[in-house]
């Protein structure tokens, strides 16, 4: 039969229901644009929309034996499959996010309980890593990395060069980085 024919829509679901590839063709053609355009324009996203429609049009072969459609709804029928396909995938996104929400939310109570006392216990190993610099090293640190100060202002406070300030850090650094690297 050639493509006349399906342009009757009692005809085409017919030949839909006995497996013709030819008509599935036919009513890829007729309506695939369209439907993306009507998924993209609620979704906002045109991907996403043609996922949608290939996922209707699979689901529409995959039923086709069992697919008795009112007259003159077959348009109708397919717009509803995609629209529903859509808000099952903002159905499934939303209940990811929810989970991956739930999920961080736990690990981040997990972590403020059971790292507390870890946290504190790290914090004293630091702080008293500090105290046992050498007392230059100890104030270019502190003046560097507590009070937030430039090399060039801790030089200009300290009466000292910006390399001896440089080597400072770097032996403080170095030092930490020996002595707690044990702990972290």
């Amino acid at each position: 039969m050639d493509q006349k024919g399906y342009h009757n829509e009692k005809y085409l679901v017919e030949q839909l229901r006995k497996g013709s590839e030819e008509a599935y063709g036919h009513l890829f053609k007729q309506y695939h644009r369209e439907l993306c355009n009507y998924i993209a324009a609620i979704s906002g996203d045109m991907r996403v929309s043609e996922d949608i429609v290939q996922q209707a049009f699979i689901k529409l072969w995959s039923n086709r034996e069992k697919l008795f459609i009112k007259e003159n709804s077959l348009k109708k029928y397919l717009f509803k499959i995609a629209y529903n396909l859509f808000l099952d995938s903002k159905r499934k996104e939303k209940k990811e996010f929810q989970l991956l929400e739930s999920l961080k939310q736990e690990a981040y109570l997990g972590l403020m309980e059971t790292d507390t006392s870890l946290f504190e216990e790290r914090l004293k190993k630091v702080e008293a890593e500090i105290e046992n610099l050498p007392e230059q090293c100890k104030m270019v640190f502190i003046l560097s990395k507590k009070e937030g100060l430039k090399y060039k202002e801790i030089s200009e406070k300290l009466h000292i060069s910006i390399k001896t300030v440089e080597v400072h850090m770097a032996k403080a650094l170095k030092r930490l980085k020996a002595q707690l690297s044990i702990f972290f």
